[in-house]
């Protein structure tokens, strides 16, 4: 009886071993993806070319994903963002990776059962279509998924000071143009004054349910729109217009080609009014996959080495 005792134990220590690694495994297993950025800006001033590359690393959680923006072969920006739970919500976190930890950007997300909204910050309302709602819900507040919350935010991420996130590109979810949003209410901090405005934004859809228009509004004045063009199923076009306190209006045509090799392409004509400057951005984005990488922290050094090996 001792001996089957001790094969028993035996047995479960090895079994608990063996499943504590696989999910130590599991936690430390880290996917890279690698944007090629190329702008050409046209101005009366100048006409300049730049490249830019964006290093996003993700772990199997999907609940951090870590941003590295490298121009000239050095780390410009680099950026760690979050999702955590705890007694008092749910929150997204941007943080520096290097230099000052200090926190750049807190987001508070709750969901509400009832009204099927998910609430940003205590004011934005995002009233969403029910069918969707759970999804969302399981994968923004349950999994923490980084890229779940970016891909409901898409649109207003600017407002949010989150740059450099290109969802459509990073993003699996292939029904991201689906009936998800019936209606949202968006709230704006002035950069130059004490005054908020706020935003009303209604979704169209087409008869197959798929998306055809946003348009954010206040009374005086339109702050966002989008339109949707499906030509073909390799072939999405987005027309853009977005108004920045009256100081910045860009306008943007997006081509986007899911089909061949995640490529996206973006024309913006960006006008300063205040100071009579028109400027013209060109850029071409390409998505290339990585595959596993060893951490989420990356140095400088390291970066760079990657970079190369990818060429």
């Amino acid at each position: 009886m001792n001996n089957i005792i001790l094969v028993f134990i035996l047995h479960f220590f090895i079994v608990f071993s063996v499943t504590a690694q696989q999910s130590q495994k599991k936690e430390n297993s880290y996917d890279g993806t690698l944007l090629t950025r190329v702008t050409e800006v046209k101005s009366e001033q100048s006409n300049e070319r730049d490249t830019t590359k964006i290093l996003y690393l993700q772990n199997s959680s999907k609940d951090s994903l870590f941003v590295y923006k490298i121009a000239e072969g050095v780390i410009s920006e680099a950026t760690a963002y979050i999702l955590t739970g705890n007694s008092k919500g749910l929150y997204l976190t941007a943080t520096p990776i290097f230099g000052d930890a200090e926190t750049l950007n807190k987001l508070q997300i709750k969901f509400s059962d009832t009204e099927h909204v998910v609430l940003i910050n205590q004011q934005d309302k995002y009233l969403l279509y029910p069918k969707f709602y759970a999804s969302a819900k399981q994968e923004i507040n349950t999994k923490h998924a980084v890229i779940g919350l970016f891909d409901l935010l898409e649109d207003y991420l600017e407002d949010y000071s989150i740059l450099d996130i290109y969802p459509i590109l990073l993003s699996e979810n292939k029904a991201r143009w689906s009936k998800i949003i019936q209606h949202a209410k968006i709230i704006t901090q002035r950069s130059q004054s004490d005054l908020k405005d706020t935003w009303d934004s209604r979704y169209q859809y087409n008869s197959q349910g798929k998306l055809l228009s946003v348009e954010a509004t206040s009374a005086e004045e339109i702050h966002f729109s989008k339109k949707m063009s499906y030509i073909n199923p390799s072939t999405i076009k987005m027309d853009i217009y977005r108004n920045t306190e009256d100081r910045q209006i860009l306008s943007r045509k997006v081509i986007y080609n899911p089909l061949k090799n995640n490529r996206l392409n973006i024309t913006d004509q960006v006008e300063e009014t205040g100071q009579n400057k028109e400027t013209i951005l060109i850029t071409n984005i390409h998505k290339k996959n990585i595959g596993k990488v060893k951490s989420l922290y990356l140095s400088q050094l390291e970066i760079k080495k990657l970079i190369k090996q990818l060429k």
